[in-house]
């Protein structure tokens, strides 16, 4: 996985207010999305989110914090979480190109202008997953 000085900076932002070391870091839809391990989400959120809102505060971006995936069993409810509020239907994976079928309502906001959207979730599963292709029906 590759990390820019930018998504160091950020994570080390992240470690030093809630105590839980990231993952990852990523930005998707303008909202940056650290990933950590399942049982420290409650330690990283903090009481009444507070955690997640100083950081927000300090950044001036919008804040996520999701649990680790611990396989590709996970990949429905990671990709549930990361393009949250949106939704979709159905999740198929063949050999390396994920088929969302989405919602009529959200399948424009899923594919984003240009493209950028579902650009921007392709790298992502491609790092953890190793997702090459999404296509969104």
């Amino acid at each position: 996985m590759k990390l820019d000085m930018k998504a160091i900076q950020n994570m080390n932002l992240f470690e030093k207010i809630t105590g839980v070391k990231s993952r990852c870091c990523f930005t998707y839809n303008n909202t940056i999305i650290f990933v950590v391990p399942k049982h420290f989400m409650s330690k990283a959120l903090g009481n009444n989110a507070a955690n997640i809102s100083n950081i927000g505060n300090r950044l001036n971006k919008k804040i996520r914090v999701i649990a680790d995936p611990q396989g590709k069993h996970d990949l429905e409810g990671f990709v549930q979480a990361i393009i949250y509020p949106h939704d979709f239907k159905n999740i198929l994976l063949e050999n390396d190109e994920l088929v969302i079928f989405s919602l009529p309502r959200t399948k424009a906001a899923l594919i984003g202008r240009n493209k950028s959207r579902i650009e921007e979730l392709s790298n992502i599963l491609e790092q953890f997953f190793g997702i090459k292709h999404i296509l969104i029906k």
